[in-house]
Formats: C-alpha cells, structure tokens, sequence
C-alpha cells in the first residue's frame, strides 16, 4: 500500500515542460468538428469525428521523425476506422457483440500495431446511440484522424529536423554532465551511476532518432560519424573517472588536479555549447586547458625521472592525458559537425516499405480478452450508454504487469472522480453545445499539455474529456457523472480480481538463465580484452549490457508479480555488472599489452573463467569449481610494475628517457592498467559472489 501510495504521489509530479504548442493544436483537431457539427445541424456527426480524431492522437509519437509519425499517425487513422466500422456492425447484436469486444483487445494485445485505440473504438461505438449507418461511422471517424494527423504533421517541412535535433542536444548535454562529474572529485558511486544510465540512454535514443532518418548518402554517413563521435566522449569519460580516481590514490601532488579541473570544465562547456548552439567558439579554450594539464603531467614525468615523483604514477597520468586528448579531439569533432549542420530536403515524408509484423508474447492478451469479454457480458443486460465506462476502464488499466496494474486502477479511480466532478459542474449549469465546446477545449489543451509531463494530471483531465466527447449529443444531467464514477470503481475492481486470480508467477524461473546469459556475456567481454580488437570489444560491450539489461527487466518484473520481490543481492548483481563494464572501458583505453605487460592475460583470463564457472553453477545447479589465485596473480602484477619502474630509471639514466623503448610501452600499459584490472577483477568477483547458487 505504502509503495501504491508512493507512485500514485510520483504520478502527479510534473517530469517535464508542458507541451503547449502540441496540445493546443490536439484541441483545434477535437474542437473544429464540433463546431462544424453545431453549425450545420450535424451533432452525432460532428461528436463522431472528434472522437474519432482523439483516439487517433493515442497512435501519435511526437518525438518520431515525421515520416515515421505520419505513419503511426496514418495507421492508427486506420485502426481507428476499421474499429468504429466493426463496432457499428454489431450493435444489434448484444452477446456477438461481448466475444468481438474481447477477441479485438485479445489482438491488441498479441499485436502492437492494433494497440488500446481500435478496441476503445470498437466499445464506445457499440454503446454509441444508434444513428448513424456503418458507412457512415467508418467515414466521419476517419475523417477525424485524417484531420488530426493534418494538424500535427502539417508542419513537417519547417520542423522536419526537429527530432533529430532534440536527440541530439540531449545526447550532448547528458554527456556533457557526465564528463563535469569525471572530472571533478569523485561523485558517490549512486550519483555518478544516476548521471551514467542518463547519458546512455540519452546516446541510445539519439541512436534510434538517427535511424529512423532517411537523408542523402553523405548526410547519413555524417549522422554516423557523429553518433561513433559520441560513444568515443562516452567511453572514454568513463575511463578518465577510473583512472583520476587511481591516480588520485597515488599522492603524486594536488596541482595536477586543478588542470585537470580546468580541462574537464572546458571540454563540457564546449560540448554543451556545441550541441545547443551550434557553435564552437569554446573548442580553443578547452583545447588550451588540455595543453596545459599536457604540460603538468610532462613535468611530473620528467620529475620521475629524477627521483622527484614515483616513475608507475607518472605512467598513469600519462595514460589520463590521453584519455583527456581524445576527448578533446572528439568534442572539436562534435562542434564542427555541429557547425557544418546536416540537412535534409523539404520533400515529403518518406513511408518505405512494410515492416514485418512483430507479435508479443505471453499471457497478457489471453487475460485482456477474457476480462473485457466478462465486462461485456455484465453489461448487456444494461445495456445503456453508460455502461461502456465500466468496459472501458477494464480495456485501460489491466496492464502486462500485476503491480502496474493496481496503481493503474487506483490512479484512474482518482482521476475519474475528480474529473467527473468537474464535468457533473458543468453538465449541469452548461446552457448547450456551445459552452461544451469550450469546456471541451480547455480540458484538451491542459489534458495533451500534460499528457507527457504528469499521467495522473493527464487522467484528471482526460476524464471530462472522454465524457463529453462520448456524450455529446445526448442530454446529461448530475447522474450521468456519479453512475460514471460508480461504473469505473466497478470496473477496477474487477479488473483487481482477474489479476490477482489469473497472474502467472514465472519470472523467478526465467531469473536463471539470464543470470547465466549475464555472466556469460561479461566473461566474453573480459576475455576480449586480451587481444582489445576494437571491433570485438566494443560488440562484447554492447551484448553484455544488452544481457545485464535483461536481467534486471525481469527483476523488474518479479517485483511486479502478486507476492513477488526481488532480491536485493540480484540488484546489486546488475550494479557490479555495470561498473565491471566501465572498467573494461578504462582498461580497453589504456595502450594494448605488450611482451613486457606482465600478467595482464593471465588475470583477463582467470577473470573470465571465474565468470564461467559461476555461470556453469547457477544454470546446473552444481558446485563451482575451484577458484584460481586471482589475489596472487594481481599482486604479482603490482610487483611487475615496480620491476618495469626500475628497469625504465635505469634506461633514462642510460639516456633513454625520450626513446619508445620495449620497456617504456609496458610500463605504459602495466601503471594504467593495474587500477582498472584490479577494479574489474574485484567487481567480477562481487558480480559471481551475488549470482552464485545460494547454500
């Protein structure tokens, strides 16, 4: 109860701007055929079209690109029509009527292209008073959707960019946080993980928005190289925070910090004003700000070479400047595309072919049919136009998962009663059609405004709205709100007893094999790292945070399942997966191994062989197989780097301190990678400690 109460709380939280400009053009496409309906003396006409246009709106996508949108928008105009067509149909037919209703949302919820609008259609076209003929119906609902898909996409050549340039611009500034937060003193591991998942997610829909684009070979090839331009600030942000946090530990001094500060500072103000102005104007300044953390760090390494700072944390400042470098280079990158712009032509909206249709799984659409079936049957022997709200909220609040179920009801229980108190207001002093357009109106405009900032505040004012919509060219009076109260309360609480009788309680058997998968995919990855093929890692990377991602969707779901938890080892699992990949990312930048590395293959693989062993233990259920040294072999590692130290003074002092000598590349790579090996190493063993087959 207290988690219910929480979220119905988070659901009126406003979680972004109101989109004014969206909803007033949604209310314009609800509002122009009822006014043309008062007019002309056609209201049951003019209700249906503006029906028909706002649940068309339900199929709308606003952050698509527009040809992608216009063909949501076109299906959905559609769906919409087929709905109210066959709604139509078989209104004389009462039982019929109660197994189409279910079979059509059993389909919607087998095929996402159908979703919840036809079936809305469907149901409040069957309750709809008789009137109008099938053709009829079918022809005023689509001419709503084809005037509301008008109104959003008319403006397509003027902001036909528009998508791609808000991907776009958040995919930066979330990078550009993140780089701030590398660079300056360590964050806690729960605030940095915050601002990491933010920027991977804003850098995989940028990579979505590009996708959907179709422009010219050389705009899309520039996309591309912006897109790769972006994953380099990634992963090389997450590598310059392993290894500042590593050299931080050495006490080679303070003052290379505060260069180090300042170049951070500059690069992120450089990437923020290049991806929301357009403008490169702070890439010299931030370039000038990496010179001169340069110059520190080759003091400090010429002070090594006398005695003055320790030779392994002079390497490792090294190997952040570095880091600190090709971040430079790919935020001047970043700018220039930024200037140079990529655009496309003012031609119409490119459809391509059909896709393959693609059907969900599961129990969930059996379970939709079967309890919108059951609603119809209660109903019938009604068989009043009221009577649909109790369908309805059947068909919107039982969700794929229990929990989101439950707070779905109780949210749409408490927005309907507020909403339809203040339609029982104005049903009963509106004097006509007229003032019910206005009120009509004025819960479209808040209602889309808020649709995607706040869905409780959405339910509120959707409430009225549907009501008026519905009912608009019948006489209302008080009752018609409080028996629409009444019927919603019913309605949720039968939709609460089929999803606690019927809910399968199976995902704490599919935890299993993705835990196996998750351990397998990172020990592929670690085991990647020894050769560092670029392409093979970065493709291990991607599989493993796909595997990691699976994971914690089904503990997400075992949360949700009546009487279910997840545990909290397994969401610290996910946790140690994460950071064991961001110190991949920091060992993956560091120089490759070379003859003189030490050890770096021999913990790379006894690493991924305690992965696969743990792997194997939880898919059998077996014991693990012994574990190998890793303590021993990652302190041998530390002895190798102090070995490398003498041997690299000794060729300095022979007058060798310029020269790429064997030597000088492994201690390269064996100072910078010792902290992220360990690192990796100690996630590896919490990640195999939390998933192994409890005792």
């Amino acid at each position: 109860m207290r988690r219910t109460a929480e979220t119905l709380r988070g659901d009126f939280v406003l979680a972004g701007r109101p989109a004014w400009g969206y909803s007033l053009l949604c209310a314009l496409g609800i509002c122009l055929p009822l006014v043309a309906g008062v007019m002309l003396g056609h209201v049951p006409q003019g209700a249906a079209m503006a029906l028909g246009g706002y649940l068309t709106v339900f199929g709308d996508a606003p952050g698509l690109p527009y040809g992608e949108r216009a063909r949501k928008l076109l299906v959905a105009t559609l769906m919409v029509t087929l709905g109210s067509g066959l709604g139509a149909l078989i209104q004389p037919y009462p039982w019929v009527a109660a197994v189409v209703v279910g079979l059509v949302a059993m389909a919607g919820g087998y095929w996402p292209v159908i979703s919840i609008s036809p079936v809305l259609s469907v149901a409040l076209t069957y309750f709809a008073p008789p009137g109008l003929s099938v053709p009829a119906h079918m022809e005023v609902t689509a001419a709503g959707g084809l005037l509301m898909t008008l109104l959003l996409v008319g403006l397509w050549p003027v902001r036909r960019l528009q998508p791609l340039r808000t991907a776009f611009e958040t995919a930066g500034t979330a990078l550009a946080d993140l780089l701030e937060a590398a660079g300056r003193a360590p964050l806690s591991d729960e605030s940095w993980e915050v601002l990491r998942r933010s920027a991977g997610t804003a850098l995989d829909d940028a990579a979505k928005a590009f996708s959907l684009y179709r422009v010219s070979e050389e705009d899309d090839r520039a996309l591309q190289r912006l897109l790769a331009t972006l994953t380099r600030v990634l992963h090389e942000t997450v590598a310059l925070r392993v290894l500042r946090a590593a050299a931080v530990q050495t006490g080679v001094g303070a003052g290379w910090t505060e260069k180090l500060n300042e170049a951070v500072g500059a690069l992120a103000r450089a990437l923020r004003e290049a991806v929301t102005l357009g403008g490169s104007a702070g890439v010299p300044e931030a370039l000038g700000a990496v010179g001169r953390f340069a110059d520190q760090v080759e003091e400090i390494r010429r002070a090594a070479h006398t005695g003055g700072a320790p030779l392994p944390a002079a390497a490792l400042l090294g190997q952040v400047r570095r880091c600190l470098d090709r971040i430079g280079m790919a935020v001047r990158s970043v700018a220039q595309q930024a200037v140079e712009g990529v655009e496309v032509g003012p031609r119409l909206p490119r459809f391509g072919r059909l896709r393959k249709p693609v059907f969900s799984t599961g129990h969930h659409p059996v379970r939709l049919g079967l309890a919108v079936t059951l609603a119809m049957v209660l109903m019938l022997v009604t068989h009043e136009h009221y009577a649909k709200w109790f369908v309805v909220t059947v068909i919107v609040s039982l969700r794929p998962a229990y929990r989101d179920t439950v707070e779905r009801v109780v949210l749409r229980t408490v927005g309907t009663a507020v909403g339809a108190a203040g339609a029982a207001v104005v049903l009963a002093v509106a004097p006509g059609h007229l003032y019910l357009i206005v009120f009509i109106a004025v819960c479209a405009v808040l209602g889309f405004a808020l649709r995607g900032a706040s869905y409780g505040y959405w339910t509120i004012f959707a409430t009225p709205l549907s009501l008026m919509l519905s009912d608009f060219s019948l006489p209302l009076d008080w009752g018609a709100a409080a028996v629409r109260v009444a019927l919603t309360i019913a309605g949720g609480a039968l939709v609460l007893l089929f999803a606690r009788l019927l809910w399968p309680r199976g995902q704490r058997a599919k935890l299993t094999g993705r835990a196996v998968e998750m351990l397998e995919k990172h020990a592929a990855l670690v085991r990647s790292l020894i050769d560092q093929d670029p392409d093979e890692v970065r493709a291990r990377l991607s599989s493993a945070a796909v595997a990691a991602d699976r994971f914690a969707d089904s503990l997400d779901r075992l949360d949700k399942e009546p009487g279910g938890s997840a545990p909290q080892r397994l969401r610290d699992a996910v946790t140690a997966a994460r950071r064991l990949r961001d110190n991949a990312l920091a060992l993956f930048a560091v120089p490759r191994p070379s003859e003189e590395s030490g050890p770096t293959a021999a913990v790379l693989d006894m690493v991924a062989d305690r992965l696969e062993n743990v792997a194997e233990a939880v898919g059998t259920e077996r014991p693990e197989a012994p574990a190998d040294d890793l303590d021993g072999v990652l302190d041998e590692l530390g002895a190798h780097v102090d070995v490398l130290a003498a041997r690299r003074l000794d060729e300095v002092a022979e007058g060798a301190a310029d020269q790429m000598t064997e030597v000088r590349r492994g201690i390269m790579h064996a100072a910078a990678a010792q902290p992220a090996l360990k690192g990796l190493s100690a996630e590896a063993l919490r990640l195999a400690a939390l998933t192994a087959p409890r005792r």
